[in-house]
């Protein structure tokens, strides 16, 4: 059994991507900002109103939807986006196998990354009824995801993953004549597992105790005969193997 914590790396990524498209369709007008409507009922029924003017004024709303199932998403009415998900695969690099030290306050804990990164592929599906829909959707998918590039987590910090265009297919409805156009996306070189702990109470040093003669001996103040009760290894380039007394772990990071 691990003691690993479960990784959250699938759900920075959708939610990273989902920002990122809605910010840019909040900006260019075809979608109201879920963030100025309270999560209420009265809520819910301004921001209909708002598609609705939406609609009124530009002749459509673009919907986005993150991954999740077809329920969630209701009827496939147009246009909208749809941020379908796929898995990891193995990635470019390898973890290194040193242990490092993280920091914990009044202790440390010793941890060793994953032995190799991994390929998250996403697909981002753009759902039309006309052409003209297909080509602003085509424009705002652009402006959102670049095709080589740097996203931004969705949680305001400053940490950002690599992700590049990779593939283009459709799968066009013959019988209703809806027009799916699916950008596909490779997120490289990111981590499915969290850093595995080694040792979680790793005890810091607080205090270390030299005996007094080490310190007359670093001095030079020893006569030509003296010989300390401490035995020290001196060289030129400093003092090694010094005899001390060291109060907790000695770690090094």
């Amino acid at each position: 059994m691990s003691s690993t914590a479960l990784s959250n790396a699938q759900e920075t990524i959708e939610r990273s991507l989902f920002e990122v498209i809605r910010k840019e369709l909040v900006d260019k007008g075809y979608l109201p900002n879920i963030l100025i409507y309270p999560d209420t009922e009265q809520g819910y029924a301004d921001y209909n109103i708002a598609i609705s003017n939406i609609v009124a004024l530009k002749g459509f709303a673009i919907e986005l939807f993150n991954e999740g199932s077809n329920l969630a998403k209701g009827i496939k009415k147009v246009p909208r986006i749809v941020i379908n998900t796929g898995n990891f695969l193995p990635g470019a690099l390898g973890g290194d196998p040193q242990r490092f030290y993280l920091d914990q306050g009044q202790n440390y804990q010793s941890l060793v990354t994953p032995p190799q990164t991994v390929d998250f592929f996403v697909n981002a599906h753009l759902i039309s009824g006309t052409v003209e829909q297909e080509r602003i959707l085509n424009s705002l998918i652009a402006l959102a995801i670049q095709r080589r590039g740097y996203v931004p987590f969705y949680d305001g910090t400053n940490n950002t993953f690599f992700c590049r265009y990779l593939n283009f297919f459709h799968i066009d409805d013959q019988d209703t004549g809806l027009m799916e156009k699916v950008y596909a996306y490779q997120v490289s070189d990111c981590w499915d597992t969290e850093d595995r702990v080694i040792e979680r109470n790793i005890a810091k040093i607080t205090k270390i105790n030299l005996h007094p003669n080490v310190m007359k001996y670093i001095d030079g103040i020893w006569g030509e005969t003296a010989v300390p009760s401490v035995q020290v290894d001196y060289k030129p380039k400093g003092i090694v193997n010094i005899q001390a007394t060291v109060t907790g772990n000695l770690v090094a990071k």
